[in-house]
């Protein structure tokens, strides 16, 4: 199963060696690496996909032949610091539509997509931006030079990571307001392939 998730057969010596002598690191010196590993098969994952756009599920959301698909998920909440200092959690939306989106300043498709989602921002959907643990002042500078003005959540735990299968950026996940996952999309969206869909299911 592992075997058709991009980059992981980069980093599965790195994760056998890590377990190997688990014994001899501290707890806080295995997390870093974790941390470190999973950053690596994030870039390996994003500049594999750059080329195209998955949307994962529900198919049946945009493709044009509908397909049965399995009962909306329930969006796990969340609590993250904003770049402004603010505490955002998934629930203070409560009975609103909401785009999340992971996303990283190195990842390409991440770039691209950007205007489209501040379009998204301007025009009155609730976007909010979960950048993957970048250094503060990297994703500040990156904001202002984008002009990107909704949430920025930092520092996602691996929890929410494996919760909204962040696995391959850029990430993005359209919830309802009844908190379910209503379409999960892997690769850059843009107005074309997505403002039918928004339209179609009265979200703008």
């Amino acid at each position: 199963m592992g075997d058709q998730w991009p980059g992981v057969s980069q980093i599965r010596q790195p994760v056998r060696r890590l377990f190997e002598g688990a014994h001899q690191m501290t707890l806080k010196s295995a997390s870093k690496l974790l941390t470190l590993i999973l950053m690596a098969w994030l870039l390996v994952a994003c500049n594999a996909t750059s080329e195209g756009t998955e949307v994962t599920e529900p198919v049946a959301a945009i493709a044009s032949n509908p397909v049965p698909t399995r009962e909306p998920e329930p969006a796990p909440d969340f609590a993250l610091t904003t770049l402004d200092g603010n505490t955002v959690s998934l629930s203070d939306y409560e009975g609103e539509w909401v785009l999340l989106n992971f996303w990283a300043t190195w990842c390409p498709p991440c770039i691209v997509e950007m205007p489209y989602l501040q379009t998204l921002a301007d025009r009155g959907l609730n976007v909010l931006g979960v950048n993957m643990a970048e250094p503060e002042e990297n994703v500040k500078l990156f904001t202002i030079r984008h002009g990107i003005t909704f949430p920025i959540l930092m520092e996602p735990d691996d929890i929410l990571v494996l919760d909204y299968q962040a696995r391959t950026l850029p990430r993005t996940v359209i919830i309802a307001p009844d908190g379910t996952m209503a379409l999960r999309i892997t690769g850059p969206i843009d107005g074309e392939q997505l403002d039918p869909w928004l339209a179609k299911h009265g979200v703008l």
